[in-house]
C-alpha cells in the first residue's frame, strides 16, 4: 500500500533530521516516487502515490499546508504518525512470528480451503461405500 510507505518515508526523514511533524513538509513528485521505488524496491507512479496521497489526505494522515497545487506543500499529522507507526509495529510482529503462528495463520486465512476440502474427501468417501467401490 503506497500510503504507509509514504508516511514511513516522511516519519524516515524526519528522525534522520531530528525534526517534529510540525515543521516538515513535502511534494508528491518524480522525486518522492524514486526515492520511494528505490527504497522499497516498488514501481509506484506519480499518479499513483498522487491517488494514495489523496487517500492520506482523506483519512486526516497528512493534510495540505498552502493553497495551490493539490500535492506540493504536505505535511503529516499526529494521526498519520500513529498510523505509520501502527502499521510498522504490526508487520515488525507478522515478520516475528513462529513458524508455528504462521502456519496456524494460514490455516484461519484459508478455513473456506479446508471445508471444501474436507466435504471433497467426506463425499468421496461416502460415495465408495454407497456405490461398493472397492
Amino acid at each position: 500500500m503506497p500510503e504507509f510507505k509514504i508516511l514511513a518515508n516522511i516519519i524516515a526523514f524526519m528522525e534522520s533530521s531530528g525534526s517534529t511533524y510540525k515543521v516538515v513538509t513535502f511534494s508528491v513528485d518524480q522525486k518522492l516516487a524514486d526515492e520511494i521505488n528505490s527504497k522499497y524496491k516498488t514501481t509506484y507512479s506519480v499518479q499513483e502515490l498522487e491517488k494514495a496521497a489523496d487517500k492520506c489526505v482523506a483519512h486526516e494522515w497528512i493534510e495540505r499546508r498552502s493553497l495551490g497545487s493539490s500535492y506540493s506543500y504536505l505535511g503529516i499529522t499526529p494521526k498519520g504518525v500513529g498510523a505509520a507507526r501502527s502499521k510498522a509495529r504490526s508487520e515488525e510482529l507478522k515478520a516475528s512470528r513462529s513458524t508455528l503462528k504462521k502456519i496456524s495463520d494460514y490455516i484461519e486465512d484459508h478455513k473456506g480451503l479446508f471445508v471444501v476440502l474436507g466435504f471433497m474427501v467426506a463425499l468421496a468417501t461416502f460415495a465408495s461405500k454407497f456405490f461398493g467401490v472397492k
